[in-house]
């Protein structure tokens, strides 16, 4: 149990390139003392199943709201919050690698909605899933049922260049030209581009912009570090670079953002 949260590691070696972890989370809502909460964006998909404890999710940069049952969010910019619509919560996700969501679809990526409910992309294999789950006792069994139903699921596709360009750029830190990038793949900038829009959803330099917020909520979280020391440990130019690229995505300020560190959890979207 972390941070209320029970979580595992995909038991599958395959789907250990594709899947960070898997967590369940069952507690109420006054004992998590959650309300609304602003999402901070991260450069993972995230999988949802929030069983007959549904919520609801606002994108204020597109101004809408839906309910979230059993849903998969992109990877995004946007402004997003949620809000519980019971006094419980009971969710089973997990979080994905920036271009697993690929490897489930022939569509682009980039033209699927800002949250993807699940029935919609995977129909009658959804339903199933869900009943499966639902008969679940223990975490570990719906982690069993949430695995069988990715490796079940998972299409036949080389996506070895859009892999490629995200292991170079997370083993930089996000200290990379896109340019380098592209050059290390014998690719060109439009390209690579595509690659990115086609299989994760955004461009480079947005993916890159979402890498250099989690390290910078990372180092806010765990370390006392100035917002200065912080700022040119990620390569910002300046301060005010720094605090405008972090309130650009989030609508906070990296101060703004320390101060509510306590209030983030782990339910991100």
């Amino acid at each position: 149990m972390v941070n209320d949260f029970v979580i595992q590691k995909p038991s599958n070696v395959y789907l250990q390139n594709l899947i960070d972890y898997y967590y369940f989370i069952d507690a109420s809502v006054e004992e998590l003392n959650l309300k609304s909460e602003n999402m901070i964006p991260l450069p993972r998909i995230t999988f949802r199943y929030f069983f007959d404890h549904p919520f609801s999710v606002t994108n204020y940069t597109l101004n809408e709201t839906a309910k979230a049952d059993i849903v998969i969010s992109k990877i995004s910019t946007n402004k997003i919050s949620i809000r519980p619509l019971t006094k419980r919560v009971k969710i089973l996700g997990a979080h994905i690698k920036p271009y697993a969501l690929a490897f489930f679809t022939h569509e682009n990526v980039s033209k699927l909605p800002w949250i993807i409910k699940t029935p919609d992309l995977f129909e009658q294999r959804a339903k199933s899933f869900k009943e499966k789950v639902d008969k679940c006792s223990a975490p570990k069994e719906m982690f069993g049922e949430v695995e069988s139903a990715f490796l079940d699921t998972i299409l036949s596709k080389d996506l070895s260049t859009i892999i490629k360009a995200v292991e170079l750029i997370e083993k930089n830190n996000g200290n990379i030209e896109i340019s380098e990038v592209s050059r290390n793949l014998e690719i060109s900038n439009r390209t690579l581009r595509n690659h990115f829009y086609r299989n994760i959803g955004c461009s480079p330099k947005e993916y890159i912009h979402l890498l250099k917020l989690k390290q910078t909520v990372h180092q806010m979280k765990n370390y006392n570090d100035s917002l200065t020391s912080i700022s040119y440990s990620q390569n910002y130019s300046d301060q005010a670079h720094f605090t405008n690229s972090i309130k650009n995505i989030t609508g906070l300020t990296p101060k703004e953002i320390r101060e509510k560190i306590p209030d983030f959890r782990f339910l991100q979207f």
